[in-house]
Order: C-alpha cells, then structure tokens, then sequence
C-alpha cells in the first residue's frame, strides 16, 4: 500500500472511531423538561409570511397538566418592508384534556408584537396542520382562512 493511501486509510478508521465513540445527540433541556417542540408555520406567496420556533415545556410538578417554558425562534411578513425578526422569552402553558396543548406567551416581533396562544398536539411525534390550526389568533387578525398555509409541528420528550 503506498503510504498516502496508508495515511488516508488510517485517518479515516481515526474517524470512525471517534464517531462511534461521541455517542447519540442529545437536545436535552433541563431536567424536568416535558416536551421540546420545534414548528414551522408559513403562508406562501409575495403577501405571506413565517414563523418558526422551538419551544421548551416544564410541567409545575411532576404529571402537571400546566406549567411554564421558554421559546426562541423568529418570525416575518412578507409584505413592503417586513424582515424577520428574532423572537424569545417566556410562556405558559396548559394541557387541554382534549389532545392539545395551548401555549401563550409567545410575542412575533416580525408580526407587529402579536402575541400569539399556540395549539399543539399533547403527544409526542410529528403532525402537519394547515396554519390556523397552530397559530388561531395571527391567523383571525390577519383574516387567514381555515386550511391556508401550513405547520409543520414535532413534539418530542
């Protein structure tokens, strides 16, 4: 074996062995976290507009149906001028008893300073929605119709 590929073979084993060794990823939040939630909600088109967060949940006690959290994200309008424009801070949150989650608190900066409930699915996994589904309240203000747009929702432990 010529000594370049011998040095390449050698690094690359190098590498496969500090993968294996680094373990799995972990996007942990904190003890106590409930649920981690990441969405996207956009309306397409020159008038549309975003918002995409991550979301962390702490129930009050344990097996709490409510509790408090903290969100970072950003959001943006797509109109004459409009920027996306950070988001974060803190929010409650309740457990519905109907499937869903109710998250308030959240401010979109890029929306005006709307602060916006969001409903969520209280399982864990990925869901698709239409726009209104997640976001209720952007969606009523600013006249978006059922089943325009869309979310993409991942609720996780």
């Amino acid at each position: 074996m010529r000594p370049v590929h011998l040095l390449l073979a050698t690094a690359a084993a190098t590498l496969a062995g500090l993968a294996l060794a680094a373990g799995t990823a972990s996007a942990d939040y904190g003890q106590g976290a409930g649920y981690q939630i990441e969405l996207s909600g956009n309306i397409p088109g020159n008038q549309g507009g975003g918002i995409w967060l991550w979301i962390e949940l702490t129930p009050s006690a344990p097996n709490a149906t409510s509790g408090t959290g903290d969100y970072s994200g950003s959001d943006c309008g797509r109109g004459a001028g409009e920027h996306a424009r950070a988001d974060s801070g803190q929010v409650t949150w309740t457990d519905n008893g109907d499937g869903t989650l109710t998250i308030s608190g959240v401010v979109l900066n890029g929306l005006g300073g709307l602060p916006e409930p969001i409903i969520v699915p209280d399982s864990y996994g990925h869901e698709t929605a239409d726009f209104a589904t997640v976001f209720p309240a952007v969606a009523s203000l600013l006249g978006i119709p059922s089943g325009a747009g869309f979310a993409q929702v991942q609720v996780a432990p």
